[in-house]
């Protein structure tokens, strides 16, 4: 699939279907690398995510302040840790793929860490696209 249209998606599913582009994405990346952790750690972001839900609906019927305040303290914590799950899958993947197409499939891949940081999901895509025409290309 086209980067945009992953883009599109998102954008009209509030970035569900990001969240579950990824999951697809790090499953593939498992397939082509076994030690790869990425369905891991995504798994724990989207843990972390679903307890956040939940807390964030129990704010509401909390009439104490204290626990109101513990309540935003542990949902801010919860913030970080999706994000440090989240970089960690996407920069492990990276890792992995580097490795599989640098040494295993030698097709020449880069992947700057600066775009994996910022576009992650969608410059993972532009680059499977690229893999798969290069796959199909006469040698």
């Amino acid at each position: 699939m086209h980067w945009l249209v992953v883009l599109v998606l998102c954008a009209f599913t509030f970035g569900l279907a990001g969240l579950a582009w990824a999951f697809r994405q790090a499953a593939f990346v498992k397939k082509i690398d076994p030690s790869s952790k990425g369905l891991l750690y995504l798994g724990l972001a989207l843990a972390a995510m679903v307890l956040q839900v939940i807390l964030s609906f129990m704010m509401g019927r909390i009439s104490s302040s204290g626990m109101a305040v513990m309540l935003v303290l542990i949902l801010s914590a919860l913030n970080l840790v999706i994000v440090v799950f989240g970089f960690l899958a996407v920069f492990g993947m990276r890792k992995s793929l580097l490795q599989h197409y640098n040494a295993v499939e030698p097709l020449g891949l880069q992947l700057g860490g600066v775009m994996t940081f910022f576009f992650s999901i969608f410059y993972f895509q532009y680059h499977f696209a690229r893999i798969i025409a290069l796959k199909k290309k006469p040698a």
